[in-house]
C-alpha cells in the first residue's frame, strides 16, 4: 500500500489496497475477516488493471497511437462491469486477443518496403544503350507483378484475420505509421500516387 501512496498514477491501487488494509486491520476476532474482507482482493486487482490502463492510454494518446488507445479504453470501460478477478482475467483477455488483432491489421505494409519501387525507378529511368531498353522495360514490368502480388498477398492474410480487409492508403498519412517512414512527405506522396496507378486503385 505505501509503495503507492500519494502516486497519482496508482490512485485507485492505493485507494483499493488501503480499504483493504482497514477491513483487515479492523478484525478483532479470525470470524471476522470473510465478512468484513468481502470481494476487497478482487477489488485491488481491478483497480491494478484500472490504473496500468490508464498509464497506457495517456501515453498511447499522447503518441497519437490510435489502435492501441482504444483497446485500453474498451478495457477501462468494462472494468467497471466486474467484480471478481476471473471475470477480470477472462474480459481482459478477450480484449487482449481483440487488441492484438487490431493491431496486426492495422498494417501499411508492403508499402513501408521501398524496395520495390525503387527498382522500378532504376529499371525505368536509368541511362542505358538503346539495346539494353527493352530488357529493363521486361524487368520494370515484372517489378510492378511483384508489387501486385504483394498487395494482394497481404490482403488475403490480413481477410483471415478480419474478413473484408483492404489496403487503406489513408493510413499512411497517420502519425503512428507515418513516423516510421524517414521519407520527406513529397516522397511519401510521389510513391502512393506510383504506388496507385500500379494497383489500379
Amino acid at each position: 500500500m505505501q509503495q503507492y501512496e500519494g502516486n497519482a498514477d496508482y490512485a485507485n491501487t492505493y485507494a483499493a489496497e488501503k480499504a483493504l488494509y482497514d477491513a483487515i486491520n479492523s478484525c478483532t476476532v479470525l470470524e471476522e475477516f470473510k465478512d468484513k474482507i468481502g470481494n476487497n482482493n478482487d477489488l485491488v486487482a481491478i483497480a491494478r488493471v484500472q490504473d496500468e490502463q490508464n498509464i497506457r492510454l495517456k501515453h498511447y494518446e499522447a503518441i497519437n497511437e490510435t489502435v492501441k488507445a482504444e483497446s485500453c479504453g474498451r478495457i477501462l470501460e468494462k472494468t467497471k462491469q466486474v467484480s471478481n478477478v476471473t471475470d477480470l482475467l477472462t474480459m481482459v483477455n478477450e480484449e487482449q486477443n481483440v487488441a492484438n488483432i487490431a493491431i496486426t491489421t492495422d498494417t501499411i505494409h508492403p508499402f513501408d518496403d521501398f524496395l520495390y519501387l525503387e527498382n522500378v525507378e532504376i529499371w525505368e529511368q536509368a541511362e542505358i544503350p538503346a539495346a539494353y531498353k527493352e530488357k529493363y522495360a521486361a524487368y520494370a514490368k515484372d517489378e510492378k507483378i511483384s508489387i501486385k502480388n504483394s498487395y494482394a498477398a497481404i490482403e488475403k492474410e490480413m481477410n483471415n484475420w478480419q474478413p473484408g480487409w483492404k489496403f487503406n492508403f489513408t493510413k499512411i498519412d497517420e502519425e503512428r505509421h507515418r513516423r516510421l517512414l524517414p521519407y520527406p512527405k513529397e516522397v511519401i506522396a510521389a510513391q502512393k500516387e506510383i504506388t496507385q496507378q500500379i494497383l489500379n486503385k
